[in-house]
């Protein structure tokens, strides 16, 4: 009997070897996912920066590449002088302005927020920069669209009320993303934020 129950497991590990054979692999997502930026890119004549410009402007077209993330950013308007704070939390709220699945140029999957609902995360809790639920419309944004991506502009020293551009690799991209291994291209997101009143 465990011998037939052997090889009855040996002729599914088999199975499931081969069946993933035949399938793509994770460097296939990759090379499709290189060849759509790439052609994204040259589409719109668009350079790419070595060098974050340390006064936030960017020229037309210009896009820094983040060579941690490999996200590409474009400031369109850095905003004002209050910056958000890791420490004190700032609560972040993101509008955005069509989002395009970069696998197919004519797949825009998203216009602008639906009903005016923002995505939300607290910067500095790590936690709070992606969305796991589609169960509202509000955590189905989240999980569409917020990743740790849509974080790194307010690393470079954005202020309130800034808009960038940004093309965003799967991987470091939304639960969606990640799913799906989908670039996305965001051609606006605006953030707003508060930040908490230290205490006295």
């Amino acid at each position: 009997m465990k011998k037939i129950i052997s090889v009855i497991f040996a002729l599914m590990g088999l199975t499931l070897l081969f069946s993933a054979c035949g399938g793509e692999t994770y460097a296939d997502k990759l090379k499709q996912e290189t060849k759509a930026i790439n052609r994204f890119i040259d589409a719109n004549g668009i350079k790419v920066l070595t060098e974050y410009p340390s006064d936030n402007v960017f020229a037309e077209n210009e896009y820094y590449k983040d060579p941690d993330m490999g996200v590409y950013i474009r400031v369109i308007n850095p905003g004002n002088d209050e910056k958000p704070s890791k420490e004190r939390k700032t609560d972040v709220y993101l509008r955005y302005e069509n989002i395009l699945n970069m696998l197919n140029e004519n797949d825009t999957i998203a216009t602008n927020n639906q009903q005016g609902i923002y995505m939300t995360f607290k910067y500095g809790v790590s936690s709070t920069y992606t969305g796991t639920s589609t169960t509202s419309l509000y955590q189905s944004q989240m999980y569409y669209f917020l990743s740790q991506a849509c974080v790194v502009p307010l690393d470079h020293g954005i202020g309130n009320n800034a808009e960038v551009s940004l093309i965003v690799p799967f991987a470091s991209g939304s639960t969606y993303q990640q799913a799906s291994y989908a670039p996305l291209y965001y051609q606006v997101l605006k953030y707003r934020f508060t930040n908490p009143v230290p205490e006295e």
